[in-house]
């Protein structure tokens, strides 16, 4: 049954309509294109042309644009920095040292900024061909030109070869995200009530929110990159990817606070605060379904009303005395987790009026 499974999930994507096939024929095409346009060019390098291809192709056209421009800018910064340096005919002695150093900022900014990733890398190169021939500008020139050719024909092949737009894909992207983040919220809800401290489940849902925040975004960049989009459009998907960054940084502080929690929230205000709960648990809800469907929900409660009401029964029970048998801490604790979860509203209300602006783009 295993092997079953295992051969099944490998070969579903073995079929013509689907993303990752169509890509995967999509990226043979173009490189097939790029070797014979390598050898029929008689390029000095000709590898670096189909390297090319497959490095700035990415499943999506929105993808395929960013990576591109990434990419060809990097190479001319770093072309530029390689040919200069050059130009001072530096010691063997002296490139390799200069080479060591721009080997580590390659590593550094490796994960951290790929235009200048690939800047250090190029020069490098140019670095090392004009140390091994007798030629200073003519290597910066050709890993340019060798680049622009691999990015145009990676361009081609996105825009006129079964093209897939990123923005396609925005509702799974935030349905999966709000989602993720949903069952997050649900954890830290049911942790600080029943005053548990399972810190393993928690930190599994604060890391599935956050790749899943990470892939949005992604996403996100992509889509506002591609043709097709009002300036208008592409300002909204800013701001709502910046909408969620906040709400998973609540949720983390929130996450932090039930870490140190002492169930204060026991006794008489519970059932209120269980209200401002489910009116949170239906954001969350209702946000779902906007973003992944074209169907309108009307909320039951609204956060602030209800957050409104909350505050008006906890200041009553604070004047009668209520809460005297609780320790400071345990009071500040619980002044920081309502702080957190009216910050938490109020990002959802807003998340839920920049989804309604994107509801029809497709």
């Amino acid at each position: 049954m295993a092997i079953s499974n295992t051969i099944s999930k490998h070969t579903a994507d073995l079929r013509f309509s689907s993303p990752v096939f169509r890509h995967a024929l999509r990226g043979a095409i173009a490189v097939t294109v790029a070797i014979a346009a390598a050898r029929g060019l008689a390029l000095t390098h000709a590898v670096w042309v189909p390297i090319c291809v497959l490095v700035v192709m990415r499943p999506s056209l929105g993808g395929t644009l960013q990576m591109s421009w990434k990419r060809f800018s990097g190479t001319v910064i770093g072309a530029v920095i390689g040919v200069f340096l050059l130009l001072f005919h530096p010691s063997i002695l002296t490139v390799g040292i200069g080479i060591s150093l721009l080997a580590v900022f390659m590593l550094y900014f490796k994960a951290k900024h790929y235009v200048l990733f690939i800047g250090t890398l190029t020069a490098s190169v140019v670095l090392i061909l004009g140390t091994l021939f007798a030629h200073t500008w003519q290597g910066g020139l050709e890993r340019v030109v060798d680049t622009f050719i691999g990015v145009s024909i990676g361009l081609c092949a996105s825009f006129l070869i079964w093209p897939n737009f990123a923005r396609k894909a925005l509702r799974k992207e935030m349905g999966d995200l709000i989602y993720a983040q949903h069952e997050h919220f649900k954890d830290l809800r049911t942790f600080y009530f029943d005053n548990k401290k399972e810190n393993s489940l928690l930190l599994a849902g604060r890391l599935k929110a956050s790749a899943r925040l990470e892939s949005c975004s992604e996403k996100f960049k992509d889509a506002g990159i591609e043709p097709g989009l009002r300036a208008s459009q592409r300002q909204q998907l800013v701001n709502l990817i910046a909408l969620f960054t906040r709400i998973h940084r609540t949720l983390t502080a929130m996450a932090s606070i039930v870490n140190k929690s002492t169930g204060v929230f026991h006794g008489d205000i519970r059932c209120q605060f269980e209200e401002l709960m489910e009116a949170v648990d239906e954001q969350f809800e209702v946000l779902e379904v906007y973003a992944r469907t074209d169907e309108v929900l009307i909320r039951k409660r609204e956060f602030n009303t209800t957050f409104n009401a909350f505050m008006g029964d906890l200041s009553q029970m604070r004047s009668e005395g209520k809460f005297e048998n609780f320790t400071l801490d345990s009071r500040n604790n619980a002044s920081a987790f309502i702080r957190q979860i009216h910050r938490l509203g109020v990002e959802l209300t807003r998340a839920k009026e920049r989804i309604e602006t994107l509801r029809k783009v497709d």
